[in-house]
């Protein structure tokens, strides 16, 4: 019984080191080239949209369960207007955690984005501009594009979290591994 122990606190120590030392920490800089007027940034983005702000989560991104962690934060915005791309009534717009414009649920922004991956996005370098009303946005950039079909998308915006799970996957299947184990050297215990 007490090499049975032995054995598994050695597997329960294994597993955690290797679960922890296998996470590293990346650091990473932020550089931003000098982007020149609105309009020139404009022409080198997806486009523009114009709207609220309804929700703001953070998710945690990994690759795999011992891949690099990366905090993303999403903004769901009701869209009024957009530029240069056709866009439903609400979009998902994901920002750099760090870096990332401090938006604001409630308040309004003209919001740069890109496309990469099926995905929007705005980068941390782009001039996202708090406006109170639409006409400061039509009078720098135009009419605009009414939003193509109206959608909900808060649905989506649920299961984003910022909590990671899975250390508490690895110590759940510790303790049932562990259970068994005891489970089974109670009965072999009982029987001889």
């Amino acid at each position: 019984m007490k090499k049975l122990k032995h054995r598994l606190l050695t597997i329960i120590f294994l597993f955690t080191a290797i679960f922890f030392f296998a996470n590293g920490q990346d650091v990473k800089a932020l550089s931003c080239a000098e982007k020149g007027s609105l309009q020139e940034e404009l022409d080198g983005s997806t486009g523009a949209v114009y709207g609220e702000i309804k929700n703001i989560k953070v998710d945690l991104k990994q690759e795999g369960i011992t891949g690099t962690k990366e905090k993303v934060r999403y903004i769901l915005v009701e869209v009024e207007r957009s530029w240069k791309t056709e866009v439903d009534s609400q979009v998902i717009v994901a920002t750099d955690y760090t870096w990332g414009f401090n938006f604001k649920e409630g308040s309004k922004y003209f919001i740069f984005i890109s496309e990469m991956d099926g995905e929007l996005s705005s980068s941390p370098c782009s001039a996202t501009i708090e406006m109170n009303n639409l006409n400061q946005a039509t009078k720098q950039f135009g009419e605009g594009l009414e939003p193509k079909q109206q959608v909900n998308l808060e649905s989506k915006m649920w299961f984003m979290m910022e909590q990671d799970f899975d250390l508490y996957i690895v110590l759940a299947i510790i303790l049932v591994v562990s259970a068994i184990f005891i489970m089974r050297a109670r009965k072999k215990r009982k029987r001889g």
